[in-house]
């Protein structure tokens, strides 16, 4: 599968339904400087921004592992919801 803004979006929110559950905001955008997919999430004053090298964004949408989604990208969505998310 082919990467792009909108597929490694819809990705993500497949991986955390509570971007939607707790209305956050999400933006993805390709940063050709960097060589990398910036994520930025952020719900009010609070905002996580992060990259996603190109190969790892293409071996989570091929189905491997997606270290850095669930590690940063997963902080944030369980430190904003401070316990209000199910388990």
């Amino acid at each position: 599968m082919k990467v792009s803004a909108d597929v490694l979006s819809e990705r993500i929110k497949s991986y955390y339904p509570e971007i939607a559950k707790h209305n956050l905001s999400m933006r993805v955008a390709d940063d050709v400087a960097k060589k990398a997919w910036a994520v930025e999430i952020s719900k009010g004053e609070h905002t996580l921004k992060t990259y996603v090298e190109y190969a790892d964004a293409q071996g989570c949408l091929d189905g491997k592992e997606c270290v850095h989604l669930s590690t940063q990208i997963g902080q944030f969505v369980r430190n904003y919801c401070q316990g209000s998310c199910p388990p």
